[in-house]
């Protein structure tokens, strides 16, 4: 045990106190001292009474200050309580931030594949456009082609009709020129029989009935010119 001296209201005391608590008793007895200096000198105040007030009044400070110390204990242990809860809040706000950041990283990936999805359905859909254009082009000119083809088929058709009717046509001369030599061969024929039977020579001119074969042949070689252009046709 350690000794400590104190001096208080004039007077000396000695205090035993644990090894190493000397100067803290020493503060103390020093606190006690100066509270009852500040008390005064008392005429029927003897130096225990003084001491004995100093002692409540430090004992009151004291728990004055215990008093304030505990609300200052509950304060701070509520601030506590605060802060802990908005720590635990904070940390959730910031797991869902986590999570919000995980989904918004989510729906831009899912977005990306959507614009890229998109684009290639407008590239597809482009590709389609410029082929059904050409189907379209290639259609009108089919049609352009089938159309002049059945004009061409019309105009031949006309064609055909006509070389026919020209056929026709010379069929008939052909028919009324055979008749027609027919008929000079058979009066040429007539008149020498009458001449023969009268005894008159009559003259015939040997040249007419060649020219007359020839006629005829020159007749069946334009008919058979246009019956071969009509079947080419």
């Amino acid at each position: 045990m350690s000794e400590v001296s104190l001096r208080i209201s004039g007077k000396e005391y000695t205090v035993a106190c644990a090894p190493g608590e000397e100067s803290h008793v020493a503060k103390l007895g020093q606190a006690i001292d100066a509270k009852v200096q500040s008390l005064g000198d008392g005429v029927n105040t003897s130096e225990v009474q003084k001491i004995l007030f100093g002692a409540l009044f430090l004992a009151d400070e004291l728990h004055e200050l215990k008093k304030t110390s505990a609300a200052e204990r509950e304060t701070f242990i509520a601030e506590k309580a605060s802060a802990e809860n908005e720590l635990r809040a904070a940390k959730v706000a910031i797991g869902q931030r986590d999570v919000m950041a995980s989904k918004i990283t989510d729906l831009e990936s899912e977005l990306e594949g959507l614009q890229s999805a998109h684009q290639k359905h407008s590239a597809d859909v482009d590709n389609m456009r410029k082929e059904l254009e050409e189907r379209r082009t290639e259609a009108e000119d089919l049609q352009n082609a089938q159309q002049a083809a059945e004009a061409k088929a019309a105009e031949l058709e006309r064609e055909r009709d006509n070389l026919a009717k020209q056929i026709t046509s010379k069929d008939t001369l052909l028919e009324n020129a055979n008749r027609m030599i027919d008929e000079t061969n058979a009066k040429l024929a007539a008149n020498q029989n009458a001449a023969d039977t009268k005894g008159v020579s009559m003259p015939i001119d040997p040249e007419l009935a060649p020219a007359l074969e020839r006629f005829a042949e020159l007749l069946e070689t334009c008919a058979d010119k246009l019956e071969a252009q009509a079947a080419s046709s």
